[in-house]
């Protein structure tokens, strides 16, 4: 095979189940050039590897396994990855979701080809939840008067606080830079550190098509213990960039009352009371105004909280 002109990232861990629907959908993308897949598995311990190196085996001239032996991380892995990849433009893609456009690949290199001011495009998505009834239902995300415009710059991005399908993007080569800062490697939200790092020399695109199908899990709906880490180390990583970018944008990422309000209710889960109070008066104290409505929520989910007797 020629050097491909896309290269599709691919990061897995324990998505034995979906692994397949997902290779399938980048397998189908229809283009007028080469592209590869590189697979990378963070050392999965259920049949993940084994179906990998299946499909690999079935289509070598377009998978490349990446097999790893210890556990990255998440972040590592995707970069790892990423700099495996050979093509002039990279789609990310993890493994419990799917693409459900075959043109995908080719319309978003179409777009960095006539765009050349654009470091990376994304697209609309779909998303569904993990243990809804076959067939899933099927929810746009981005939805009509509340899409994001065509072209915008980091600025836009940051003060509007946009949410960017992370496997709905394709981005030039070049866009990544060669060192990144150890914090980046401990945080659980590098994807959205990697729009940061990547929109610094050139715009984002916005193609208004939906290429992606989501998955939400179940388990994710109500708070668990690594969710209480994962918040705490959002917090972190918002903290790190507001560092980084010399506090340009303070006055937006110096307002963590969404992180505080979901910690609070994360503690609350875990009967630690203590922690609950400690973060829902940071919550309060984040809050600009404090709306009669979203108190009355409040109230009513920690009385359900309590009524459950939700114990550690």
């Amino acid at each position: 095979m020629k050097k491909p002109k896309v290269s599709v990232s691919l990061i897995t861990y324990n998505q034995e189940e979906y692994i397949g629907k997902c290779l399938d959908s980048v397998i189908s993308q229809v283009t007028d050039f080469d592209f590869e897949i590189v697979v990378a598995d963070d050392c999965s311990t259920d049949r993940t590897p084994q179906i990998v190196s299946e499909y690999a085996i079935k289509y070598p001239n377009l998978i490349k396994p990446i097999l790893r032996q210890a556990n990255l991380g998440i972040s590592e892995n995707g970069i790892s990855t990423i700099k495996a990849c050979s093509g002039q433009y990279i789609a990310l893609l993890e493994g419990d979701d799917f693409w459900v456009d075959d043109h995908k690949l080719q319309i978003q290199a179409d777009y960095l080809d006539k765009n050349e001011d654009c470091v990376f495009c994304f697209t609309n998505q779909y998303y569904f939840y993990d243990d809804e009834i076959v067939p899933a239902k099927m929810h746009v995300f981005y939805t009509e008067g509340k899409k994001p415009p065509e072209k915008f710059e980091r600025d836009f991005f940051l003060k509007n606080n946009l949410i960017i399908p992370n496997n709905t993007k394709m981005f030039r080569r070049e866009a990544t830079p060669e060192i990144l800062p150890d914090w980046f490697y401990h945080s659980v939200n590098w994807d959205w550190v990697l729009h940061i790092f990547q929109s610094a020399n050139g715009k984002i695109g916005y193609i208004d098509r939906v290429t992606l199908a989501y998955r939400r899990h179940s388990e994710a709906v109500f708070m668990s213990k690594d969710d209480i880490k994962i918040l705490l180390n959002g917090i972190d990583t918002i903290k790190a960039v507001n560092k980084y970018l010399n506090y340009q944008y303070d006055y937006r990422l110096k307002n963590l009352s969404w992180e505080y309000h979901e910690l609070a209710f994360a503690y609350l889960k875990n009967r630690n009371l203590v922690s609950f109070l400690a973060y829902y008066i940071k919550y309060i104290s984040a809050l600009n105004r404090l709306g009669e409505i979203k108190v009355k929520d409040d109230l009513s989910l920690v009385k359900t909280a309590l009524k459950k007797k939700i114990v550690r």
